[in-house]
């Protein structure tokens, strides 16, 4: 059924006080809100149609009324229409991003640390699954006799770095012939490409090095399984308690957040550049009455998603313009710093 013009005021109003209020708004409350209010018998029978198309709950007999996450979904969607984020809110978004340190995969945590801070709610970054990453570069630094660090460099920017021991000493010979296999074999190829079986078809092709370089090459295997791992990180994680009714809720919510593929795959239904995802609209439980204001970062969103995690009732007024104006300027941000790598 679609809702009148009035019917829709009506909600958005009932939605913003229960947001500013978090109690049941009676049709006394909201003829005092609303501009040009029809009497309270009008309201209430309003209300009630509202109640019965899904949109309204009674907590209570003799209590008035509140939204249900159908309301809120309504409002996100259509009724408060789009806000933009005020000159001073962008400025202090714009200063708190400046003083992070410029790495390509710690920027979506400092995002979530601004926006945690901002929000005073739990904030969850979220790396893009990356797909056709190469191996950009590969380095070695003799460190002492039989000791040297590696370096592995990815053509999105990222880094790695381990200490390794060979148990011989480094010569000029063997350093030229790490490199000439890094170069020949490892620089250029997928990350997903490098397995065991493609370490051990490496290996074999380096004949007498091979003892002396299994540890080099073993390490920057490693390095490439790290990097296509993805993680989820969370700032703000007191907080998360202070949304749920017990602990044991607040702690089992917390677990799933903790898995990177139900974060995933719960963050992936919004396929919007900013929109929000309610608890009862996924499968988890846990997830109760929460609500997440996600955006994504990067070109065509592919670097990854931050998430705001509140009450069913927070201001999204507020949340949603600063979320979508910080994940865009973390994605200008990361493009900055991945132009000057190519540079």
């Amino acid at each position: 059924m679609e809702l009148t013009p009035r019917k829709k005021a009506i909600l958005a109003e009932i939605v913003k006080a229960h947001i500013e209020t978090g109690e049941p708004i009676g049709s006394k409350i909201l003829s005092q809100r609303l501009k040009d209010s029809p009497s309270t018998a009008t309201l209430r029978n309003e209300m009630s149609e509202l109640s019965d198309l899904g949109y309204l709950e009674q907590p209570h007999t003799s209590a008035g009324r509140q939204p249900t996450s159908k309301a809120y979904r309504l409002y996100v969607s259509e009724l408060m229409g789009k806000r933009d984020l005020s000159s001073e809110g962008k400025e202090i978004i714009d200063t708190m991003l400046s003083c992070v340190r410029p790495d390509i995969e710690s920027i979506g945590s400092s995002a979530a640390e601004i926006l945690s801070h901002l929000t005073g709610l739990p904030v969850i970054s979220a790396p893009g699954i990356r797909t056709g990453v190469r191996i950009k570069k590969v380095s070695l630094l003799p460190m002492g006799r039989d000791t040297a660090v590696v370096f592995v460099i990815t053509d999105d920017g990222r880094t790695r770095s381990r200490l390794v021991r060979i148990g011989q000493t480094f010569t000029k010979e063997l350093l030229l012939r790490f490199d000439s296999i890094t170069a020949a074999k490892i620089c250029g190829m997928e990350v997903s490409s490098l397995d065991r079986a493609y370490l051990q078809a490496i290996a074999i092709s380096a004949g007498f090095d091979a003892l002396a370089l299994a540890p080099l090459l073993s390490c920057v295997f490693e390095m490439a399984k790290e990097l296509r791992a993805t993680k989820v990180d969370m700032e703000g994680e007191a907080s998360l308690f202070s949304l749920c009714s017990s602990e044991n809720t607040a702690r089992r919510m917390l677990e799933l957040l903790r898995k990177t593929d139900a974060v995933h795959g719960i963050l992936s239904s919004v396929q919007t550049p900013v929109g929000v995802v309610f608890g009862d609209d996924t499968e988890y439980g846990e997830l109760g009455t929460t609500g997440m204001v996600v955006a994504s970062y990067g070109e065509n969103g592919e670097k990854g998603k931050i998430a705001v995690i509140g009450p069913t009732r927070m201001a999204y007024e507020s949340i949603i313009p600063s979320t979508s104006y910080l994940a865009r300027r973390v994605g200008e941000v990361m493009s900055e710093m991945l132009k000057g790598l190519e540079e």
